[in-house]
């Protein structure tokens, strides 16, 4: 009988480690007072942390306790990783889901931190020729969880009022992107529905992005037009860096994007 009502505890601790304990400490996490140093920080570095409603920016600082407690920041080629570069980042990571929940961060573990633009191996293949190399890069999202930074690039976004782009954003989008295993310009949706019309409505724009990139300036980085998963990342930049503008020059694409965001950043600018 003893043995018999240990297993029945042993399981009932597991599936409470496994269904029930992220909840209930990500409920006490984001109950803990924002500290007023963080607050100052955000109101002095981030400039869209200043433009964000009362009710939004709250779901952000309870998003940013939530991150900062589950996520390990790492310094790469000898950077030292401070809390102030911790708490931007989680910021800029509790933005993006702030209309949704901390829940699609649950595959994220850590986030890498470069001092400058670091080198990454890359393949290119052609036929049946394999060449390696090395590229250039401002950051990165991999499917295991990790992002990777450079530090100077998200401090610069951050910080400019008048950015029309942010490193931040675009590597946590991805993150999002690669929620269901596959980065491919298309986050886990809520609907049949709502994936056909995000389907027909990012495939029209990617492919005016493809077409008028290289002639005229456009509200969306021309990046974004080297495959559908970049395309949603710069698409969630401007979303939320340039909203006025990307809804009045592609009110679809911002339309999909408010409803999967469940936010409407184009609002908050004409509240500043």
């Amino acid at each position: 009988m003893l043995y018999f009502l240990g297993v029945v505890a042993l399981i009932a601790l597991a599936a409470y480690r496994l269904f029930f304990y992220r909840g209930h400490r990500r409920a006490q996490v984001a109950a803990r007072d924002f500290p007023d140093q963080w607050r100052q920080l955000l109101q002095a570095e981030m400039a869209l942390y200043g433009r964000l409603p009362e009710p939004v920016r709250q779901r952000v600082e309870s998003g940013t306790l939530i991150l900062l407690d589950e996520l390990d920041f790492y310094g790469c080629n000898g950077l030292e990783v401070t809390e102030p570069m911790r708490v931007l980042i989680a910021a800029h990571g509790a933005l993006l889901v702030s209309g949704l929940s901390p829940g699609y961060y649950d595959s994220l573990r850590a986030v890498l931190l470069y001092p400058d633009v670091y080198r990454a191996p890359i393949e290119h293949h052609e036929d049946m020729v394999v060449t390696e190399g090395e590229d250039s890069r401002l950051g990165e999202s991999w499917g295991e969880g990790r992002v990777i930074l450079v530090w100077p690039s998200v401090a610069e976004d951050a910080a400019d009022p008048h950015a029309r782009n942010n490193v931040t954003l675009h590597e946590f989008a991805h993150q999002l992107d690669q929620l269901d295993g596959a980065s491919d310009g298309a986050p886990p949706l809520r609907s049949r529905r709502q994936s056909q019309d995000w389907q027909a409505v990012f495939s029209d724009a990617w492919n005016r992005l493809k077409r008028d990139a290289e002639w005229r300036d456009t509200v969306l980085d021309p990046y974004g037009a080297t495959d559908p998963a970049e395309f949603f990342a710069v698409a969630t930049e401007a979303f939320f860096c340039t909203p006025e503008a990307l809804r009045e020059s592609e009110p679809d694409l911002y339309r999909c994007l408010a409803d999967f965001y469940q936010l409407s950043p184009a609002d908050w600018a004409a509240r500043t």
